[in-house]
């Protein structure tokens, strides 16, 4: 029977630490965006952060989000510090799939770590008895369609011109990964 509780609120891998939000993450996490911001201008919530108090908002809605189980946002830390996050989100319990989302600070880039990242949510999500496991990302964004297709997800489409960001129609590219499918990778 799958039961719907929260994912760990702590992962561990070979070089990182996912962790679920404090409230006292919204400077450093701010800082961390601020920094970065055209390097992650295609995200869309970058346009609405622009204080700490808004990373503290944001904060707060993982936070709830969390607790009613419709979001599991993490801090990524490498050797100790904060350097982006990554969370489960568009949960659909009911049909036991859900989607990864992820970014990182453009001097983290190349190293494999969000790499790692998808591997640490992926086994939590299947773990949990999720059947399907989704990543999606802006056409544009080749990095990220690299991740997922070197984590041996498959790209099933792309949907044209979907979301309307910054005032731009940006198409999105699907791809899926199924519990079977990550039972009979190495």
């Amino acid at each position: 029977m799958f039961t719907q509780k929260p994912l760990p609120s702590v992962l561990k891998g070979p070089r990182i630490t996912l962790e679920r939000h404090s409230s006292s993450l919204a400077p450093t996490m701010f800082a961390t965006i601020d920094a970065n911001r055209e390097h992650l201008q295609f995200m869309p919530w970058t346009q609405f952060t622009k204080t700490a108090e808004d990373s503290k908002k944001w904060i707060d809605v993982t936070l709830a989000e969390w607790d009613n189980l419709s979001l599991f946002d993490y801090g990524i830390y490498f050797e100790g510090r904060y350097v982006g996050s990554a969370g489960v989100h568009s949960i659909n319990w009911e049909f036991k799939n859900c989607e990864l989302g992820y970014w990182i600070s453009k001097e983290f880039e190349g190293r494999g770590l969000i790499s790692e990242v998808v591997k640490l949510l992926e086994s939590a999500c299947f773990k949990q008895g999720f059947h399907r496991v989704e990543i999606r990302c802006a056409g544009f964004n080749e990095a990220s369609a690299r991740v997922a297709l070197k984590n041996g997800y498959k790209f099933e489409g792309e949907l044209r011109e979907d979301s309307l960001i910054n005032g731009v129609y940006r198409s999105t590219k699907v791809f899926g990964k199924l519990r079977r499918e990550w039972e009979s990778s190495p």
